[in-house]
């Protein structure tokens, strides 16, 4: 009796399975590659003729029906997947650029940084000084003593006359011994055969000490006839917080009379203007000292032997043209110097 060959069928695994078969068991059920019990079929050995005959009607017509289906089923999938794994792929690059974007320029937290403000900080006045008058004879140099603050702003008003018959020297240089560079910045005269004359130079302390400043009048190239000597004083003002001098006007009239005015514009809002005033000497400085019309605060009035210095200022809220207007009950000689002080730009 012919001994008969029977094949023990193994379960399909199940991890396959599990992957690539539908959840149906019917005719719509499909393997995204093939089935485990066909893979078996295939795999035989061929040493056995009448297992692979008897068995070769059905599995050509198991693969004439069902390899083209498995074939589309395999490229679909394959397809699918392809598409699923780029896609994935593809926003977990972008994510991170988009997020790296996002964060360039930020402050760590998202968010844009503020936005900063620039405002200006308008100059205050600190102090006062007033040197001695005294007669300088030709060839001479004038000189006074003041305590500083680093960084300070100065302001050096000389007013000066004849101390004898001829013309006035200009002033050549101001200097002081801690080496700053002192700047005319303004000069208030209607000519060297005049009487009177003012200017004013401007530096900045470089050290916190007390310094000598000195004017050094021009005696050689003094336009002959020369007066043999002067009547000089000096006021020093000191200011905090001056970026630099705007706007400059002076005034010098070739006339006496009784009072003062012009007109000044600010180059700069919240700055300060600073008015110089120089005139006739006389007893009342301190009963007679000149009115302002409006806002200006009076910081000094010196009366020396011939010359009368005066300090006033006020806040500049705008850039805008400013009348300065002053009286006395005198007539008599007048020279005024107007200066705008420029503050600091700081960030708010």
């Amino acid at each position: 009796m012919a001994k008969i060959w029977r094949r023990k069928r193994r379960p399909a695994q199940n991890g396959v399975q599990a992957i690539f078969s539908s959840g149906s068991q019917g005719r719509g059920r499909t393997h995204a590659r093939f089935a485990s019990d066909e893979f078996e079929d295939d795999i035989e050995p061929s040493g056995r003729p009448d297992h692979v005959s008897s068995r070769s009607p059905n599995l050509s017509k198991s693969h004439g029906k069902r390899s083209p289906v498995h074939l589309s089923k395999i490229l679909t999938v394959t397809v699918l997947a392809m598409i699923m794994l780029t896609t994935v792929v593809g926003f977990s690059e972008i994510n991170p650029n988009v997020q790296h974007h996002t964060d360039k320029g930020s402050n760590g937290t998202g968010t844009s940084p503020p936005v900063r403000t620039l405002r200006t900080l308008a100059p205050s006045f600190y102090t006062v000084s007033n040197v001695p008058e005294a007669m300088v004879s030709s060839n001479e140099s004038y000189t006074g003593m003041i305590a500083t603050i680093s960084n300070d702003f100065i302001i050096v008003q000389i007013a000066y006359s004849q101390g004898t018959g001829g013309n006035l020297p200009d002033i050549a240089e101001v200097t002081d011994t801690q080496s700053s560079n002192y700047t005319r910045t303004a000069s208030a005269s209607p000519g060297v055969a005049e009487n009177f004359w003012e200017q004013v130079w401007t530096g900045r302390a470089s050290l916190t000490s007390s310094t000598n400043i000195t004017a050094s009048p021009d005696w050689f190239t003094c336009q002959k006839p020369c007066v043999a000597s002067i009547i000089i004083t000096m006021t020093i003002g000191r200011y905090r917080g001056v970026a630099g001098v705007g706007s400059s006007t002076s005034i010098a009239p070739s006339t006496s009379s009784t009072s003062q005015s012009v007109n000044v514009t600010p180059t700069q809002a919240d700055s300060m203007l600073v008015e110089l005033l120089s005139h006739g000497a006389y007893s009342g400085c301190g009963i007679d000292a000149p009115q302002p019309d409006a806002g200006q605060t009076s910081r000094n009035c010196f009366t020396a032997t011939t010359e009368r210095t005066e300090l006033f200022d006020h806040s500049v809220s705008a850039a805008q043209t400013y009348t300065e207007s002053y009286s006395w009950a005198k007539v008599e000689v007048q020279r005024g110097i107007y200066l705008e002080l420029k503050g600091n730009i700081v960030s708010a």
